[in-house]
């Protein structure tokens, strides 16, 4: 299957804009969120469980091998809440609920010669886990889709995790992270 993507970095004339084809793994390895015309907008999941928050090691970039929490891009006609329950249950295995807002990052990075190089706004949510019953152990996140690795971390040992800097924000803000 060849997808037709619409590039409009490669006019700044409407009329002169060009298709560039891209096979499926073409597309993914396509990063549009680098150098990108307009803010992307990402949503995610703050997990807690009695004083542990659940991190993923992110798989591709941008910031692979770095500890976030679990999220992803908002689709096209999804609402925020709808789209963070569904990455997060995707990347995590875990059933979820929305508890309630946690907070808005901003991230826009230039590179070098001052070009925007990256800007995402990431909405993120405090989400429960559903139909987990054992008060003595953590549920047991499967990592999937995107991620290395899944797992419940205690606040007091956030500092041995290589955060994202958009993690260490959210968390600072929720004063989690000190």
């Amino acid at each position: 299957m060849i997808i037709f993507f619409l590039n409009p970095r490669l006019s700044s004339n409407m009329d002169n804009m060009k298709f560039q084809k891209f096979t499926p793994e073409q597309k993914r390895n396509h990063d549009l969120r680098h150098y990108p015309v307009r803010p992307h907008v990402g949503v995610g999941g703050v997990i807690i469980w009695e004083k542990q928050i659940l991190l993923i090691k992110r798989k591709y970039n941008p910031f692979a091998g770095k500890w976030a929490i679990p999220g992803g891009h908002l689709k096209l006609g999804e609402k925020t809440q709808a789209g963070a329950l569904r990455e997060c249950q995707e990347e995590t295995g875990l059933k979820l609920q929305i508890a309630k807002f946690a907070g808005i990052i901003d991230l826009i990075d230039h590179d070098s010669s001052g070009k925007y190089e990256y800007h995402y706004v990431l909405i993120d949510y405090y989400m429960n886990v559903v139909g987990h019953f054992d008060v003595n152990h953590p549920p047991i996140p499967k990592a999937q889709s995107d991620v290395k690795e899944a797992v419940f971390v205690s606040f007091s040992d956030l500092n041995k995790y290589d955060l994202t800097r958009t993690t260490k924000e959210l968390l600072k803000q929720l004063d989690t992270l000190q």
